[in-house]
């Protein structure tokens, strides 16, 4: 069988994917609780990039410091984190493998025993399935924050050698909490109508994109 097109280039954006095949994000839960990219976590990754996949989407990277829903996942919410996360796609890049960092926030999936005893956050204060923890409301001026805490990360992403972003609207985190008219009962700005409710998504994409300028590739999960 001929596989011409699976092992021929592609664009997404401005950058170019060596092949066709991807390795979409998968939790390794390899970091230390400072976000800082471990050598395991970076050695876990190079072999993928030997192998020779075109795209490594790495785990979702957090936002803020209280914005995970593991306790030893990533994070690029401040600049000291940049320098490991520059090794781990120097690393990367040297297999011609391209990589996108995912940032999320975990929302009411996260859970005190992991975000150093801080009581999870949604939406609308309503225990998720999962988790059974009801998270506290965030309120309109906390929303707008977390929209920053998602731009400041995208920046810090490409700053660290990130090749594109995703953005994890997906499996119950927080920004699929606000899409969601299950959980999200809101009467601000960001509830109610589904206009509402797909607004924190819009400005976190038109926050990221100023961020990060017109090139740069932004996904969306």
């Amino acid at each position: 069988m001929e596989l011409k097109t699976l092992f021929s280039p592609m664009k997404i954006g401005s950058c170019t994917i060596p092949n066709r095949t991807v390795v979409p994000a998968m939790v390794a839960n390899m970091c230390p609780d400072n976000g800082k990219a471990s050598e395991q976590y970076i050695r876990y990754h190079e072999e993928k990039a030997k192998g020779g996949w075109g795209l490594i989407i790495t785990e979702n990277y957090r936002v803020n410091p209280t914005a995970g829903g593991y306790p030893h996942i990533c994070g690029l919410w401040d600049e000291s984190q940049i320098e490991s996360h520059k090794r781990f796609t120097d690393t990367i890049h040297q297999y011609e493998s391209k990589v996108f960092c995912q940032i999320y926030h975990a929302g009411r999936q996260a859970n005190h025993f992991v975000n150093g005893g801080v009581q999870p956050m949604s939406c609308s204060p309503i225990a998720d399935a999962w988790n059974k923890e009801i998270p506290r409301e965030l309120t309109t001026e906390e929303v707008e924050q977390i929209v920053r805490d998602f731009a400041n990360t995208a920046s810090n992403a490409k700053k660290a050698g990130f090749d594109g972003i995703e953005i994890h609207a997906a499996h119950g985190y927080l920004i699929h909490q606000f899409l969601s008219p299950n959980c999200n009962h809101r009467i601000d700005k960001y509830g109610g109508s589904y206009d509402n409710r797909v607004r924190i998504l819009q400005e976190v994409i038109a926050m990221c994109r100023e961020a990060v300028g017109p090139d740069f590739p932004i996904m969306v999960r």
